[in-house]
C-alpha cells in the first residue's frame, strides 16, 4: 500500500519534470529510496511506463538505490533524456 503511494508520487514528480524541461524521452532515471522500501526497478518501470508511455519505455535505464533515508521517501537524484524540438 505505502509503496503504491510512493510509486505514484515518483511518477507525478517525473511528469512535472518532463513537462517543465520539455523532455520527450527519459533515457536515465536514478531514484533513491529507503532501505525498507519495496520499490524496485520492475515496479517503478511498470508504473512509469503506464503513466508516461511516451517518455518512458525500453530505452529508459532505471536505477533504484537503497539508502538510509526516511521510510516512505524517495529522491529523484538524476534524470537524463531528450528534449522536444
Amino acid at each position: 500500500m505505502h509503496d503504491t503511494f510512493l510509486l505514484k508520487r515518483i511518477s507525478e514528480a517525473l511528469g512535472f519534470f518532463c513537462e517543465a524541461n520539455r523532455f520527450s524521452r527519459v533515457t536515465l532515471l536514478r531514484v533513491v529510496t529507503s532501505l525498507n522500501s519495496h520499490v524496485g526497478h520492475d515496479s517503478l518501470y511498470e508504473q512509469l511506463s503506464m503513466d508516461h508511455s511516451k517518455e518512458v519505455g525500453e530505452w529508459t535505464e532505471i536505477i533504484v538505490e537503497k539508502r538510509d533515508i526516511n521510510d516512505l521517501t524517495a529522491v529523484i537524484e538524476s534524470v537524463e533524456g531528450e528534449t522536444l524540438e
